[in-house]
C-alpha cells in the first residue's frame, strides 16, 4: 500500500540546494515500491542552529509545516532530517501520525548494533545539545562520547557537495575525529547533518571496524515500519504524558493569538 512522508530538513531551499537533494536521492534510492519521501528544506533555512537562539526560531517553521500538513492531509507521517530534535514534542501533540526524528532513530539503532555509539558533530558549541538529547533518550550508558569537525558556521556545510576536495577533505576529517571516538569505546558512529549524507553517497560504511550510521536512509525504513504499524494498530503515540494534545478549545484561541488561526 502507498505511504507519503513528508521528510523536513532545515536546511535552506536555496542556498542548501545540493544537500537537499543530496538526501532526497538517499530516500528516492532505500524508499520501498510505492513510498513517496517528500525531502523539504525550509525559507530562511537554519542559520546557525548550533546557538540556542536560532534554534528556537528555526523550530517555529517546523511548527507551521506540520500545521498545514495537518490541515491539508494526505501525509502518512511527519519526519525530522533534523538532528536536533526541533519541536518533537510540539509536533506529537499537534499530529496523529507518525513523527519521528532521525537523531531518535539513529541513537536507538546504533544500541541493535554494539555495545557503545559515538556523534560526530560539526563543531564545538553543538556538543551541549547532543549529550542533553542523548540523556533525554535514556542513553547515557550506551554513549561513548562526541567529537567535532571544523565547521564553525552551518553555512559552510553546503561546500562538501560543491567542491570535491571540500568532500574528500570532510571524510578525512571524519575518520580523524571517528578514531577518537572508538578509542574510547565506540562501535557505532552517527554523523551529524550534511555530512551524514556526503559519507552515505560516498559509501563510506565504517571506520577501522565501526559502523558509520546512514540516518538519513534509516529514517525512511523506521517510518515505513511505523506507518505500517499504525494501520495495523489504530495507534501511534500515546495522548497520557508528554505527547497529550491541547484541547481544542486552548488549541484554538491559542492559534488566535499568535496569528495562525487560518492554519487549523
Amino acid at each position: 500500500m502507498a505511504m507519503r512522508i513528508w521528510y523536513q530538513l532545515l536546511a535552506p531551499n536555496q542556498r542548501h540546494a545540493e544537500f537537499i537533494a543530496s538526501v532526497q536521492d538517499l530516500c528516492n534510492r532505500i524508499a520501498a515500491p510505492g513510498t513517496t519521501v517528500e525531502v523539504h528544506g525550509t525559507d530562511p533555512g537554519a542559520h546557525g542552529d548550533n546557538y540556542r537562539m536560532f534554534e528556537y526560531l528555526d523550530t517555529v517553521v517546523v511548527m507551521k509545516n506540520a500545521l498545514r500538513v495537518r490541515k491539508q492531509g494526505g501525509y502518512d507521517a511527519f519526519v525530522l532530517g533534523n538532528s536536533l530534535d526541533p519541536g518533537i514534542v510540539g509536533l506529537r501533540e499537534l499530529l496523529d501520525i507518525p513523527v519521528l526524528t532521525v537523531m531518535e532513530v539513529s541513537c536507538h539503532t546504533a544500541c541493535t548494533m554494539g555495545e557503545k555509539f559515538g556523534i560526530v558533530v560539526p563543531n564545538e558549541k553543538f556538543m551541549p545539545k547532543y549529550r542533553e538529547l542523548v540523556a533525554g533518550y535514556g542513553l547515557q550508558q550506551r554513549f561513548a562520547g562526541i567529537s567535532t569537525l571544523r565547521y564553525e558556521r552551518v553555512a559552510q556545510l553546503n561546500r562538501m557537495f560543491e567542491d570535491k576536495a571540500v568532500a574528500e577533505a570532510t571524510i578525512e576529517e571524519f575518520k580523524a575525529a571517528s578514531r577518537e571516538l572508538i578509542a574510547q569505546g565506540a562501535e557505532v558512529l552517527v554523523p551529524i547533518g550534511p555530512p551524514m549524507s556526503l559519507l552515505a553517497q560516498h559509501g563510506v560504511r565504517e571506520v577501522d571496524g565501526a559502523i558509520v550510521m546512514d540516518g538519513y536512509s534509516l529514517l525512511v525504513k523506521a517510518t515505513e515500519a511505523m506507518i505500517s504499524m499504525h494501520r495495523a494498530t489504530g495507534v501511534c503515540v500515546s495522548r497520557r504524558g508528554i505527547y497529550k494534545s491541547p484541547p481544542p478549545d486552548l488549541l484554538r484561541s491559542g492559534a488566535e493569538l499568535h496569528g495562525f488561526a487560518d492554519m487549523l
